[in-house]
């Protein structure tokens, strides 16, 4: 009796054709990219000549490190005993 006052939404169709995956070649694709990258990237190092820049900035981050590291453990040990000392005396 009311329907004319009312849309109804049409039935939708979808046309998708099913795509065929091979995760093993998938898988290939992926390893031949990494290495094809990697391989760039180590050529561009050697080619500018900043392979011995780049070993020499890894030596100096390791030894900021280690003593941040030695400066951690002593602040540790710091509150650890002011801790000992005012919990047991």
């Amino acid at each position: 009796m009311f329907r004319f006052l009312f849309k109804i939404p049409a039935h939708r169709t979808f046309e998708h054709t099913p795509i065929y995956y091979n995760p093993a070649k998938e898988d290939l694709k992926r390893r031949v990219q990494g290495v094809e990258e990697e391989g760039q990237s180590h050529a561009s190092k050697i080619a500018r000549g900043s392979l011995k820049e780049s070993w020499g900035r890894s030596a100096r981050i390791s030894k900021s490190n280690r003593s941040s590291s030695i400066r951690l453990v002593s602040i540790i040990f710091i509150l650890a005993l002011v801790s000992w000392l005012l919990l047991f005396n």
